[in-house]
Formats: structure tokens, sequence, C-alpha cells
């Protein structure tokens, strides 16, 4: 990611296809406030852009569940790098384009970590479009829960998905 893709953040994450299934934060000095600083080597989260023909359509984020530990407490998911991810370009939707970007991530942690275990994304249950793209990238549905999260997009039901090394 480069600081100059934050600004197409806002589109995506205010598509209509991504709304109800993002954190709701779409203003830009917010966005700033919140990736910026991802920029940073020693950020915790990493945050990488999704490209189809070196065309900026989305975005794709890590980070270790043992450096947010009320989140891994509440994952419950031991030695696991966490991964959210949004395919923002509404004409991307459907080609294989997020599965892709989760393979590659995936991959790319488990060569990468050898401290983790496990890759591991909690979609919204009802958000069967990611949890597609999770199975068709090799992820298996752990359980389904109500998770204690601070983010407005984890207030329904969750299904934590794994892919093990």
């Amino acid at each position: 990611m480069k600081a100059d893709d934050i600004a197409l953040f806002s589109q995506w994450f205010s598509a209509p296809h991504v709304a109800p299934w993002w954190d709701g934060i779409t203003d830009q000095e917010t966005l700033q406030s919140k990736y910026l600083p991802c920029l940073d080597l020693q950020s915790l989260t990493r945050v990488y852009t999704i490209q189809v023909d070196q065309k900026p359509v989305g975005m794709i984020q890590s980070y270790h569940h043992c450096h947010y530990p009320g989140w891994e407490q509440t994952v419950a998911i031991d030695k696991a790098l966490g991964i959210d991810y949004v395919v923002g370009v509404a004409e991307q939707i459907g080609k294989g384009v997020g599965t892709h970007a989760i393979r590659m991530m995936t991959k790319m942690a488990l060569t990468l970590y050898s401290d983790i275990d496990t890759v591991v994304a909690v979609p919204q249950k009802d958000n069967l479009a990611s949890r597609r793209a999770l199975e068709k990238a090799g992820f298996v549905l752990v359980r389904e829960a109500k998770l204690e999260s601070d983010c407005p997009s984890d207030s329904g039901i969750s299904a934590i998905y794994q892919k093990l090394r």
C-alpha cells in the first residue's frame, strides 16, 4: 500500500457491496489516521493493495493475533495471523480476485512467519461472497459465534475460518 491508495478506501468502503460488512469509516481524515501508520515498518498491522492489471481494486491486511490480545482471546485460536480484505471495485466481484488475494496473503504469511500455525478470517455469517472466497482459498469454517468486538462490522454473528499450515 502507498499513502495515495488510502484515498480509494473511502470509495471502496462505501460501495454498496462492501458497506454492510465493513466498519463504517469512510471519511478521509479518519481513514488516513487509521491506515497511514500501517506504512511504518514497525506497524503491527500490514496493509496491502489488491491490484488487477496494475490498478488498485481493493485491500487486504494482516496482523498477528498475539499483538491484539483482546481479539486473540475472542477468536480463541492460538498462533494465528488474522486477515481482513475487501474488493472494492464492483466490476471485479465474482471474478476470483478476492480468492486469489486471500491465497497469496495466506501463502506469504505461512512462509514468512514461523511463529504462526494458521491464518484466520472472520467475516459476518451472512456475508456469503466473503465466505465463498475463503472456502475456495482452502479455508475451513471453525465455528459461528457472536464475538466481543468494538468494531461495528462485528455486531452480528461471525463465521470464523482458518487455514492451517
